[in-house]
C-alpha cells in the first residue's frame, strides 16, 4: 500500500557551512503488510547521501529501507513563491492592459487629426459658399483643442502609472530571483515498511543541506559609569534552501562537518637533498609534452566523501528552558534556542539572539601613536560566558542616560572561556595624545673611533585628560632593535621607567591620570654604525 506522509519541518540544526533539517509526521496504517510512505516536496539542493529515517508508534512494524526519487513538477510547491510569481502575472497583465488603452489613445488623436482635415475643408467651402456661420471656425478648433488634451492628459497618466507598475514588478521580480527557485522540481522520499498489524506510525527524516549557513555576532553595550559590559552573542543565519523554516526548533552549532580530517599516526619523514637543474628538455619530446598536456576532453569535478549526520533523537535530546541551552559535543559547541523560530529561504541574514551576559570590565585608554593616532577607551573584562567565543563580528555601543549610542564595528577574535576580553570602545577626543622627536644629533667620529658613525635620538611623548574624570592610561611605544653585528642600538634614558619592557624594545607605561593633569615621557637611545653603512629605518 502507498500512503503519503505530511511532514512538516519541526527541527534545524545550523552549522557554519550547511544545516540538517529533521522532518516528523504521521500515518494510520490500515492492515498489515508491506507499505511505501512517501514523503514529497524535499528540496532539491540536499545531499542525496545524508538521507536519515527513523520511525515509531503503536504498530508492530520494521523499517526496511529508504529511498529517494526526483518528482518532477509543474510549478514549485513553495507557497510564498507561487505568490510571488502570481503577483507578477498580475502586474505583467496590467503593463499589458496600459500598453492597450496606449494604443486606443493613439488611434484617438488619430481621428481627431483626420476629423480636423475633414472639418477645415468643409468650413472652407461653407465659407466660400456663404452656408457657414463666423463662429464656426472658432467651436470646432476649440472641440478639437479640448479633445486633444483630454488624450494628452491620459496618455500621460497612463505612462506615470505604467512606471509605478514596472518598478513594483522589478522588485517582485528581484525577490523571486533572490528565493532561488527557478527549478521547481523536488525529491520525494520513499520509506519501506512491514507492519504486523494496523496502527499508527510516526517518523523523522532528516537531511542534508549545503544552502544554508550561519556566521557570530555579537553586541557590547558599555556603561562607561558603571564600567559593566552588556555582552549580547548573536548568530546571522541564511538559508536558501527553497523551503521555509516556520516555527522550528532552531539549535546553532559550531561544528564544522567539512574540517574533520583524518591525520596518520606519524608526519612524514624530511629528507634534505641536493636540488639538481632540470635537464633541457629535447625538442621533439617539448613538441609532444605540449600536445599531451591539451586538453581533449571536459573535465570531472572531485568526488568526496559525505560525513553521516548523527540522528534526530541525538541531535535533539535534553531541550531546557529559553533563551539558549548551550552544551559541548566533542570539540563544538549547541545553542539551542527554545521556542519557534521562523527563517525564510530568502537568502538574507536573519538574527537569532544566543544569550546575554553582564561583564564586570576595567576602563582604560591605550595610547600608541605609532600604530594610531588618539587615545582608544578599551574596556577590559574576562569571558565568563561559560563557553569559547568564535570569531566573528563585533558592534559597539555606549550606554547613556538618552539611550545607546554607536560606536562602531570590529572583529572579535576567538576568545577561549575565561580569557581576557578586550573591546575597543573608540578615540576620545579629550585626551590629547602628541608624540615628537626632540633630538636627533649625528656625528662622525675620528679615526681612533675607526670611522664609527654616532646618533643619539630622543623622543617625548605627552597624555593630558581632558576628560573631567581621573583615567587609566596605557602608553606603548618602542625603541629600535638593530638586526645586523655591526649596527649598536645603547639605552641612555627613560623617564619615567617603563612598566615593562620586552626583549625586543617594546615599551609599555601604565598610570593614573587626573582631571587636566599632563603626563611626559621621554627616552632616549644611542645608535652606533659604521660611516659608510645606510642605516635603514632612522628618523
Amino acid at each position: 500500500m502507498r500512503l503519503m506522509l505530511d511532514a512538516p519541518i519541526v527541527e534545524v540544526t545550523a552549522y557554519p557551512d550547511r544545516a540538517l533539517v529533521v522532518r516528523r509526521g504521521s500515518v494510520n496504517v490500515t492492515e498489515a503488510g508491506t507499505h511505501d510512505i512517501v514523503l514529497s516536496g524535499l528540496p532539491q539542493p540536499m545531499a542525496r547521501e545524508s538521507l536519515r529515517a527513523s520511525g515509531r508508534g503503536n504498530a508492530r512494524a520494521q523499517l526496511l529501507g529508504v529511498d529517494l526519487s526526483m518528482a518532477y513538477l509543474a510549478q514549485t510547491p513553495d507557497d510564498a513563491v507561487r505568490e510571488l510569481e502570481g503577483a507578477i502575472d498580475r502586474l505583467d497583465h496590467e503593463l499589458e492592459a496600459n500598453d492597450q488603452r496606449n494604443q486606443a489613445i493613439e488611434q484617438q488623436r488619430g481621428w481627431i487629426n483626420t476629423l480636423g482635415e475633414q472639418s477645415a475643408r468643409a468650413l472652407a467651402f461653407g465659407l466660400i459658399r456663404g452656408t457657414a456661420k463666423e463662429d464656426d471656425p472658432t467651436r470646432i478648433f476649440a472641440l478639437a483643442r479640448a479633445e486633444g488634451e483630454r488624450l494628452i492628459g491620459e496618455s500621460v497618466e497612463i505612462a506615470r502609472k505604467r512606471q509605478r507598475i514596472a518598478r513594483d514588478r522589478d522588485a517582485l521580480q528581484r525577490e523571486l530571483d533572490s528565493a532561488h527557485a527557478a527549478a521547481p522540481d523536488r525529491f520525494a522520499a520513499t520509506i519501506r515498511v512491514l507492519a504486523e498489524d494496523a496502527g499508527t506510525l510516526e517518523f523523522d527524516v532528516s537531511y542534508l543541506v549545503f544552502s544554508a549557513s550561519w556566521s557570530p555576532r555579537y553586541d557590547a553595550r558599555v556603561d562607561t559609569t558603571s564600567g559593566k559590559v552588556r555582552f549580547s552573542q548573536q548568530a546571522q543565519v541564511r538559508q536558501w534552501s527553497g523551503e521555509d523554516w516556520n516555527g522550528v526548533r532552531l539549535a546553532i552549532s559550531t561544528a564544522r562537518p567539512s574540517a574533520a580530517v583524518s591525520l596518520p599516526d606519524e608526519v612524514p619523514v624530511w629528507y634534505l637533498e641536493q636540488r639538481l637543474p632540470p635537464p633541457a628538455p629535447y625538442a621533439p619530446m617539448r613538441r609532444m609534452a605540449a600536445a599531451s598536456s591539451a586538453p581533449t576532453g571536459p573535465l570531472e569535478a572531485p568526488a568526496f566523501a559525505m560525513m553521516a549526520p548523527r540522528t534526530a533523537e541525538e541531535t535533539y535530546s535534553n531541550l531546557q528552558t529559553p533563551p539558549a541551552d548551550v552544551e559541548s559535543a566533542g570539540t563544538a559547541q549547541i545553542f539551542r534556542i527554545n521556542g519557534g523560530c521562523d527563517i525564510p529561504s530568502d537568502g538574507q541574514p536573519h538574527i537569532v539572539t544566543l544569550g546575554d551576559d553582564d561583564l564586570p570590565s576595567r576602563l582604560e585608554y591605550v595610547v600608541a601613536p605609532v600604530v594610531a593616532p588618539g587615545a582608544h577607551l578599551r574596556a577590559v573584562t574576562l569571558n565568563a560566558t561559560g563557553h569559547a567565543l568564535p570569531r566573528g563580528a563585533l558592534h559597539i555601543f555606549h550606554s547613556g542616560t538618552a539611550g545607546d549610542e554607536y560606536v562602531g564595528e570590529t572583529v572579535l577574535e576567538a576568545t577561549a572561556e575565561g580569557a581576557p576580553l578586550k573591546l575597543y570602545l573608540g578615540v576620545n577626543d579629550n585626551m590629547t595624545i602628541k608624540r615628537e622627536l626632540v633630538e636627533l644629533d649625528t656625528d662622525r667620529a675620528n679615526l681612533l673611533q675607526a670611522g664609527a658613525r654616532r646618533s643619539t635620538v630622543a623622543y617625548r611623548l605627552t597624555v593630558s585628560n581632558g576628560t573631567g574624570a581621573e583615567q587609566r592610561v596605557v602608553a606603548m611605544d618602542r625603541a629600535p632593535v638593530s638586526k645586523h653585528e655591526r649596527i649598536k642600538v645603547k639605552s641612555l634614558e627613560m623617564r619615567p621607567t617603563p612598566t615593562s619592557q620586552s626583549k625586543l624594545d617594546q615599551l609599555t607605561w601604565e598610570f593614573q591620570l587626573k582631571p587636566g593633569e599632563e603626563k611626559r615621557i621621554e627616552w632616549r637611545f644611542l645608535v652606533e654604525s659604521p660611516a659608510d653603512f645606510d642605516v635603514s629605518g632612522m628618523p
